[in-house]
């Protein structure tokens, strides 16, 4: 996991692995590539067991039965292990605050509701950005965080070698995130009794039910029982929730297009939760629907609502997320650089790509390099 999240090469760690178990490289780098549902059956030789780690791929909306999405489910559970499943107390703004203040702390500053424009180029680097309303941000370094397609508009045409702007202006994306907030009036009354403790839940039902939910969207239809990625935070931490009530965070994926009304998707989604939790619906006090369109309209970094900053397939995985020439966080253009779900190794909170980025910058701006890019 230290080779995974760590800057490209991951020299340490990758020698570390290398050296102490081959054989295991060799493998995990194989099921790294694997489908989901191929890599299940070959750990478990059981559809339900298999069932239990295709329902990690959910997450990014990617088919359980393509490439990689083993490699994905392995990588989420072994996280599981590593380090769990944390959130913050308090909701995900608690995360953001938190990183605030330390940034105030240092000297820095937020300032939000200043759309960026495009990101100004002078004498081959960039120079900083200029904002929708004319306003020009100078900067000694740029770092976008946007996903690769969000991207490519801000730049000029050729601030980038041809085939790297050819790569982000063709960034293929993955379905939308429809979501759904429920405000419930007690915890969901799951048939399974581990499932009253967890808090995410996935909810699929057998293999055979979960494979045809997950290919529904990108052939373009709307599932009749999604799969949904629940989350449980009340149980764990009820200042979210007025005293003795709950709230229940769910998501599926849905494409673009569709032909379905978004209160009838989200009635899919409740009618999902009641046949794993007979009595759910009767516990709804209220519910909150958020689509993709919605999710784009707020970020536009969310190009269709995608949540990974891009589809996790085999050509835009790894050091091909978004392009070699930007995976370690460093562009081919002085004074920017990329981070965020478009880059290596790609979405969720651990701030890797982020930590590749400014470890890229200073080192440019070392005084002591012979090979100073700032």
């Amino acid at each position: 996991m230290a080779a995974t999240f760590t800057r490209l090469p991951p020299l340490v760690a990758g020698v570390r692995l290398a050296a102490g178990m081959p054989r295991e490289l060799f493998e995990l780098t194989r099921r790294g590539v694997a489908s989901a549902d191929a890599l299940g059956k070959e750990l478990f030789g059981d559809d339900r067991a298999t069932a239990w780690l295709c329902g990690s791929a959910m997450h990014a909306g990617i088919e359980p039965r393509t490439s990689p999405s083993g490699g994905f489910a392995l990588v989420l559970h072994l996280l599981g292990h590593w380090v769990g499943w944390p959130f913050p107390r308090g909701g995900a703004g608690a995360l953001v605050a938190a990183l605030e203040a330390h940034l105030a702390e240092l000297g820095g500053g937020v300032r939000t509701r200043a759309t960026v424009e495009r990101i100004e180029v002078a004498g081959g680097r960039a120079t900083g950005v200029v904002l929708e309303t004319g306003e020009r941000v100078p900067a000694d370094a740029v770092v976008a965080t946007m996903s690769a397609g969000a991207l490519a508009p801000l730049l000029p045409h050729d601030a980038l070698p041809a085939r790297v702007q050819r790569r982000l202006r063709t960034w293929r994306y993955a379905p939308g995130a429809f979501k759904v907030d429920f405000a419930l009036a007690g915890p969901v009354p799951w048939r399974a009794p581990a499932a009253r403790r967890a808090a995410v839940v996935h909810v699929g039902g057998e293999l055979r039910d979960l494979m045809g939910a997950t290919q529904a969207p990108n052939r373009g239809d709307v599932a009749d029982r999604p799969a949904l990625v629940v989350g449980q935070h009340t149980l764990f931490d009820p200042s979210r929730a007025p005293a003795g009530r709950h709230t229940l965070y769910t998501y599926a994926h849905v494409p673009s297009v569709r032909d379905v009304p978004d209160d009838d998707f989200a009635d899919r989604m409740q009618a999902q939760i009641e046949r794993f939790a007979p009595g759910f619906g009767e516990l709804v006090l209220a519910r909150a629907i958020r689509t993709p369109e919605q999710a784009q309209s707020d970020n536009p970094s969310l190009v269709g609502g995608d949540l990974s900053g891009g589809a996790l397939e085999v050509d835009q995985a790894a050091i091909f997320r978004p392009a070699p020439e930007l995976a370690r966080g460093r562009t081919p253009l002085r004074g920017l650089y990329v981070a965020g779900a478009s880059v290596h190794p790609g979405p969720a909170v651990h701030g890797a790509s982020g930590d590749a980025a400014a470890r890229s910058l200073l080192e440019d701006r070392a005084p002591w390099r012979v090979w100073r890019r700032a």
